[in-house]
Parts: C-alpha cells; structure tokens; sequence
C-alpha cells in the first residue's frame, strides 16, 4: 500500500511498501520510465547472474521518490531484475521520508533496524539473512555488484563507515559516554570518505530522536576534522538540542572562528544566540 503526502512545490512522496506499477503512475513515470527504458544492463554479467542458484534470494529496496540518486538507480536495478527475470514476490519496494526527507522512515517502520542513512539501498537477503547491499550507488556497475554479492565474492559497499557505525549503534557504543571520542575517531578515520558523512548520518539520528548517538557522531567527527567549520557548527547545534547550553556556545564560538562563509555566520548566528538566551 502506498502512503502519499502532498507537498505545495514538489511531486507527492511515496511512504512505505509499494508495488513497481506505482513507477509507472503519474507524476513518477516521467523519472522511472526514462531511466529504465535507457539502462542497459551488460548481456554477459546478466548471463552470468542467471546461472545463479537465487531460489533463496529475496531483496528490499529502500528509495525516496524525492531523491535524485533513487530516481536514476532504481529504475537502472528493477531493470536488471527484470531481465533476471528475479520473481516479485521476492521484491519489496519501500519508500522513505516524511515532513522532513532526512528522516529515512517508512510508516509502517520496515526499516526499523536496518540502518538505512542514505538512499536508495539495495539489500540483499538469502533465507532471510542480509548477505549485503548496495548503497546509494554501485562501487562499479549494478549488474557487477550484485553478481558479486549473489556469487559470494569480496564486496564492500559505498559508504564503509556506516558498517561500523551500524554496529556501534547495536552494541551501544555510541550512547557510551566512557568511550572514548578519540579512539572511535581512530577506529572510524580509514572509512570515512569526508566530513559531509558523518555530519549526514549525526543530523539523521537526531531527527529520529537518537541525540546521544547523534551528538556523539558530531564529537567524532570534529576529532577527524578539527579546522572545519562546518563539523563544529553541526557539534555546537547538537549540544544545543542536547539542552548543554555551554557547550553549544563553546563549539559554536569556535564554529565562528573558522568559518570563512558569509553566508553561514547567520545561520550559525541563529543557534549560538539560542544557546545563549538571547532573543533576536
């Protein structure tokens, strides 16, 4: 069942699980349709995933119809499942958002538990059992990254420090006050492809209520990037809905002096005269 949200400047979402013939409907036909009908997935990768002993194989796929990177890769991969000829019934399709898009939810929280920090992701169950998952984009091509996943080859998908992140947040290493910033940060700095990442991830746990894990992603990352101002700006504005009003000025003082964006001072501003009771 699809789940609809009019917006004023912007094509209705789609929330939660919903069938392919839905791509085809109108508004989302003129993405889905263009894309698919262009994609030409490689003859021989194909030949070679249809030797593949998939009987067990099931997948979800977790888009936003408001997402650049969902309306050209999923059209590109039901494509390829198509000339699979993989069986929908093995198939979910589940779209994410919400008033605000950075919440990545779904109504009836089919991604409870999947930590799902960008879109679109394709994961791939056998028996139930996550084997893997494309994130967001393939590392060479669709048809090759799943032929690597399905035939059991090395894969590492986009965006390796969300493995790590995702199992800190199992294990509860991200609500731990005792641990150590530093040493996660170490543990963290081979993976991350730049600050954006973290900062990314760290604001998305904030909206879904997750605050001590949010802020804590934010102290990690300004251990990783310790000259940005960005980093500190999102560090200040975490301590701030934390209701830590003097680290949200300390942070957000030191996100002033290194900023070097005019445009930025206001919205850095804005928080900093919160965090310190001051009325605009």
């Amino acid at each position: 069942m699809a789940f609809h949200s009019i917006a004023q400047t912007a094509d209705p979402i789609l929330y939660g699980v919903i069938k392919k013939e839905t791509l085809l409907d109108t508004p989302y036909r003129k993405w889905y349709a263009v894309n698919y009908d262009a994609y030409q997935p490689s003859p021989e990768i194909t030949s070679n995933l249809k030797k593949l002993n998939t009987k067990d194989v099931s997948i979800d796929i977790f888009f936003g119809s408001w997402c650049g990177d969902s309306k050209r890769e999923v059209p590109r991969f039901l494509k390829l499942l198509d000339e699979l000829s993989f069986p929908s019934q093995r198939i979910r399709i589940i779209g994410l958002g919400g008033s605000d898009s950075l919440y990545k939810q779904s109504p009836q929280h089919e991604d409870a538990n999947k930590n799902i920090f960008r879109v679109p992701v394709f994961v791939l169950y056998r028996n139930g059992v996550e084997i893997n998952r494309i994130n967001e984009y393939p590392v060479y091509s669709l048809e090759k990254d799943l032929y690597a996943i399905l035939s059991n080859k090395p894969y590492s998908p986009n965006y390796k420090s969300f493995d790590l992140v995702s199992s800190w947040l199992v294990n509860g290493s991200l609500s731990d006050k005792n641990n150590s910033n530093r040493g996660l940060a170490m543990q963290l700095k081979p993976f991350v492809g730049g600050e954006g990442e973290l900062n990314s991830v760290g604001y998305l746990l904030q909206k879904q209520g997750k605050l001590a894990e949010g802020l804590k992603l934010f102290e990690l990352n300004a251990n990783l990037y310790p000259e940005s101002a960005n980093v500190f700006f999102y560090l200040g504005e975490g301590y701030y809905k934390a209701g830590d009003n003097k680290n949200a000025v300390l942070y957000l003082e030191r996100a002033l002096e290194l900023n070097k964006d005019v445009p930025r001072i206001k919205e850095i501003l804005k928080v900093l005269y919160k965090a310190k009771g001051v009325k605009e």
